[in-house]
């Protein structure tokens, strides 16, 4: 494909996605010229744009508008045409938004999907993998009443705070006793071992078997609900571009973002690629005029799941990718300079 289309082709090819994508206006060989290649005749420009719109590059809406970029000119623009030099987008506030305190890896993914939509001015999506997650330690509070505080601290950082019942039997004294055993078992396992928990629990310590059962219930509580989780954030922000005037396009953008699955495995699809663009519905299902970018992200050095942007065919490309790029970036540095453990001791000391 690339060897068809001519060095002016592709200058104009660029020009009217670069137009479109800032004005949202079907581009005129006149527009062209003007602000693109003064150097070309506008005889030449419309007879180029003729032979793009045959070529399925370009659409033209009505016979005397202008042409707008089809899915296949977005997809040959971004693999050819636009400048991978991302350095020179300025995003502001990413930084700011990391430098707190964070309860543990879903308080960060959280975080994460509302600074990619506040910033790239789109809906984000973060898939949040099903983790390979360590037991490092859990701690016992009695409440006094019967009750008692489960904090379960892993690898990740803190994924349970928890109030459970105990044994009608259970003396406060228990509780130290009860702790260390606790931690005894479940320290340097993780969820799938304690799960599949037959024979961690031995006769001489019968009497805190429903305990451990509780604490079980909720270990395995927290895995249920981390499979796959999909989070959205600025939803509504799609409704802000023109393209959604258009009752048919706000029907396919809320039949994608309002299956769970249909997202999730959109985003998984191209699991060993670092950065995956989707453009249309030739390329993604349900993905018809509107694009999906996404990346992978990584967590004390873990790959924890995908974070991305869904929106317009007429997306700004560059800044999307900048501001996944930073925001990579800037957890690696949060992760390596200020660990989950380091972040939660003010959390502790509340409890």
């Amino acid at each position: 494909m690339d060897k068809e289309i001519s060095s002016r082709k592709k200058k104009i090819l660029e020009a009217v996605v670069d137009s479109y994508i800032n004005e949202c206006e079907p581009v005129s060989s006149s527009t062209i010229k003007d602000k693109y290649l003064q150097d070309v005749s506008s005889a030449t420009i419309r007879s180029e744009l003729a032979m793009l719109e045959d070529m399925g590059f370009l659409v033209q809406p009505h016979i005397s508008s202008g042409r707008i970029p089809s899915s296949l000119a977005y997809r040959y623009y971004v693999d050819n045409l636009m400048d991978k030099d991302i350095d020179d987008i300025d995003v502001e506030g990413i930084e700011k938004v990391f430098d707190k305190r964070f309860k543990g890896v879903e308080d960060i993914v959280k975080n994460t999907a509302k600074v990619i939509s506040d910033v790239t001015n789109y809906t984000s999506v973060v898939v949040l993998n099903p983790m390979r997650t360590v037991v490092n330690e859990v701690k016992l509070v009695d409440l006094g009443d019967g009750s008692a505080l489960v904090i379960i601290k892993t690898d990740a950082g803190i994924i349970r705070d928890q109030l459970i019942s105990l044994p009608d039997d259970f003396e406060e004294c228990n509780i130290p006793t009860a702790t260390k055993m606790i931690n005894n078992i479940f320290s340097g396992k993780t969820l799938e071992e304690i799960k599949d928990c037959d024979g961690l629990v031995d006769n001489s310590i019968v009497e805190f078997k429903s305990l451990f059962d509780s604490i079980i219930e909720v270990l395995k509580k927290y895995q249920e609900e981390s499979k796959d989780k999909v989070y959205l954030e600025g939803r509504n922000k799609i409704f802000e571009y023109p393209e959604y005037e258009d009752v048919e396009n706000v029907k396919n953008f809320m039949t994608v973002i309002d299956k769970k699955e249909k997202l999730h495995d959109l985003i998984e699809s191209d699991d060993d690629i670092e950065f995956s663009i989707k453009i249309g519905k030739d390329e993604g299902d349900g993905l018809s005029h509107m694009a999906l970018v996404t990346a992978k992200y990584s967590i004390n050095g873990r790959e924890v799941g995908h974070a991305g942007v869904i929106g317009p065919e007429r997306m700004d490309y560059k800044k999307v990718l900048k501001v996944l790029s930073e925001v990579s970036a800037t957890l690696k540095i949060l992760t390596e300079n200020k660990s989950l453990s380091e972040n939660n001791k003010g959390d502790n000391k509340e409890d």
